[in-house]
């Protein structure tokens, strides 16, 4: 029965990235069938570009919002419940990444000082092998190295060097392996 159930799954998965395809063609490239994705909403709208590697995967409730900007995510990377990415200028995540539930990734501010433009945008540029905790929220003009370890409850912005591990905003730990 679990065995039918999780080809049952992955028939249903074709045929929703199928469906995907048909309506973001120009929009969505390097889609692979063996993406294994559920619940997840996509936003795509503008002059936006999403690249999304091979062996993905989710939990579910994944809402990737691309508005003009640029949006890659790479290999074998894998998102727990309720995770978000708005993107309006350039999100791009390396290979081999996880992230915890709840993350925000968001490469934009409101413009609380005046009203034109309405958002300040950067790009956010996120390494290979990095471990993003519960509740974190990485913000725009930020970097995170490759290897790095984010804990839950974080809040990031700014530039991490590979092989770090950041609690809260503090990230001065070297991981070493």
């Amino acid at each position: 029965m679990n065995k039918l159930l999780r080809i049952n799954n992955y028939l249903m998965n074709i045929l929703k990235i199928l469906c995907w395809k048909v309506c973001f063609t120009k929009k969505i490239k390097n889609w692979f069938l063996f993406n294994l994705l559920k619940k997840v909403r996509f936003d795509i709208a503008g002059k936006s570009s999403v690249n999304i590697g091979i062996c993905n995967q989710n939990r579910e409730k994944l809402y990737i919002g691309v508005n003009n900007g640029q949006l890659t995510i790479g290999n074998h990377c894998f998102f727990n419940i309720n995770c978000s990415i708005t993107c309006l200028k350039k999100i791009t995540i390396g290979n081999n990444c996880k992230f915890g539930n709840n993350v925000v990734i968001v490469d934009h501010d409101h413009n609380f000082i005046t009203q034109n433009p309405e958002f300040v945008s950067d790009s956010i540029k996120i390494g290979n092998n990095v471990w993003v905790g519960a509740n974190v929220t990485i913000l725009r003009n930020t970097v995170i190295g490759d290897n790095c370890v984010i804990g839950a409850g974080s809040v990031i912005k700014g530039t991490i060097g590979p092989n770090h591990l950041v609690i809260g905003n503090i990230h001065n730990k070297k991981i070493i392996r």
